[in-house]
């Protein structure tokens, strides 16, 4: 009997909370809000045009896989080759940051990696092409380069090189250029990332 008085009590007290809360709610106040509330007036994070961009990413090249008789560096998917050369492969990607389909010409616009040679002085040398016409919203496509030095370079730290994402487009396209389905933002067409072998963690973006 004693369970089945506590059980009641705790019932009856549960009703008395929920009749006090609606006779409170009852005679409060209402709620008045300003008629002035609005959104500021940003630009979208997303914008409502197509937006090639040279996207803030790279990535190791998984796909790639060493020739016959290299010996693999597992750890940073690298190997070498019986000539002594280091090879790293690596993946920039270009991306769709808009809410519009980005269309140009076939064959008319092209996602170009470059490197340049700090050590060997050097500019400019392309390592890696992409030609494209059209790129989904959000969408995005891998441009395939690979990072070579000789094992010594590696072994000494002994490396400097900039590796820059440019989208070229067809200049003489304005439809591609600055349409609805053009590049509406052509300031982020161009990425690069630094390999430094004196730095530790050699890899840097910007």
């Amino acid at each position: 009997m004693k369970r089945v008085n506590s059980a009641l009590g705790i019932l009856v007290l549960g009703a008395l909370v929920v009749l006090s809360f609606n006779a409170s709610a009852d005679t409060a106040a209402p709620l008045t809000l300003p008629n002035t509330i609005h959104l500021p007036d940003i630009n979208p994070l997303i914008p409502n045009c197509a937006d090639p961009a040279a996207d803030h990413f790279i990535s190791l090249d998984l796909w790639q896989r060493p020739p016959a008789g290299a010996t693999q560096v597992g750890v940073v998917h690298a190997w070498l080759t019986a000539d002594g050369i280091f090879h790293w492969p690596f993946v920039m990607r270009v991306r769709n940051l808009g809410d519009q389909p980005f269309i140009g010409k076939p064959g008319k616009q092209n996602a170009v990696v470059t490197e340049d040679d700090i050590v060997a002085k050097t500019k400019d040398r392309e390592v890696g092409s992409l030609k494209f016409d059209r790129i989904e919203p959000h969408g995005s496509m891998l441009v395939h380069f690979e990072f070579t030095a000789p094992r010594a370079a590696i072994e000494q730290h002994n490396f400097h090189r900039i590796y820059t994402l440019t989208l070229k487009l067809d200049e003489t396209d304005q439809k591609a250029l600055e349409g609805l389905y053009g590049d509406c933002h052509p300031a982020n067409n161009k990425f690069h990332v630094e390999f430094d072998g004196s730095r530790t963690g050699w890899i840097f973006g910007n």
